[in-house]
């Protein structure tokens, strides 16, 4: 591998790794009340306030952060990865006439873009899922086994392979047409970015929690036992979308930030 990728690599892991620590410290007591509304029992019916009044009632501001410690450390190890897998790729692909195409003729997009980030996004998937299923554990107030370490995996997927792809996607359009040159445009691309992705796989996001949160049965037995049928799918929307926009807002200026001061040392050719 050439040495110029293996530094961007290491570099995009650092990086990755503060935009990690960000996301969930700022994200995660939405990401639990979503959660709970979503995946554990005697919350099934409960509205967003009378959630948070519930956990608050039982375990205090405290009981938000339940679970954090996974995603903590966790989201530090698949978002660097996610990051430094898409980064090296795109490099890499970077000589390669086909992957320079334009995905659509009307489009300044190249093909190694959506390549890369399904790549990237796939990586952060292998990771992420025992964290995610130790983490749900935790906000439903469960302990983690090792043998359910990849329980729901290929829910886990199928919400965050096209959630990430099109993220990267997004920023790549937001960053050619100058919208991240400020630190509230980087703030509303990147949670704009990953809320619309997120609305896309929401009802995966909710079966993904069921799976790993221990409930049984296929998909559609998973919908057919919600109280409000398919709409059910979409409980927890109002926090999680919060959770999201936020948490990859803030996460977005610390990264531009740093990605700033690795330019000025000189550490990139």
């Amino acid at each position: 591998m050439p040495r110029s990728v293996l530094r961007e690599y290491a570099i995009s892991t650092g990086v990755g790794a503060l935009y990690g620590a960000t996301n969930t410290i700022v994200g995660h007591p939405f990401d639990t009340v979503k959660t709970k509304m979503q995946a554990q029992s005697g919350f099934g019916t409960a509205g967003n306030m009378e959630t948070v009044r519930m956990i608050y009632a039982s375990s205090g501001v405290r009981g938000l952060y339940h679970g954090c410690i996974p995603p903590l450390w966790g989201s530090v190890v698949y978002r660097s990865t996610q990051f430094a897998v898409y980064d090296s790729i795109h490099a890499a692909l970077a000589p390669t006439p086909a992957m320079r195409q334009r995905v659509l003729p009307a489009s300044d997009m190249e093909a190694r873009v959506v390549v890369a980030g399904f790549a990237g996004a796939s990586a952060r998937t292998l990771l992420e899922s025992p964290i995610e299923y130790a983490k749900v554990q935790g906000q439903t107030g469960q302990q983690w086994r090792w043998s359910g370490l990849y329980q729901g995996a290929g829910l886990q997927w199928a919400r965050t392979a096209p959630m990430m792809t099109f993220w990267f996607c997004s920023m790549d359009a937001c960053k050619r047409n100058g919208y991240t040159r400020s630190a509230l445009g980087q703030f509303i691309c990147s949670g704009g970015s990953a809320l619309v992705g997120f609305w896309i796989v929401w009802p995966f996001e909710t079966l993904k929690n069921q799976a790993q949160a221990g409930m049984s049965g296929s998909i559609l037995e998973k919908v057919r036992r919600l109280p409000g049928g398919f709409l059910d799918l979409y409980r927890g929307i109002l926090p999680g979308s919060l959770s999201v926009f936020l948490r990859n807002g803030a996460a977005m200026i610390v990264l531009s930030k740093v990605n700033q001061k690795i330019d000025e040392w000189g550490l990139r050719e």
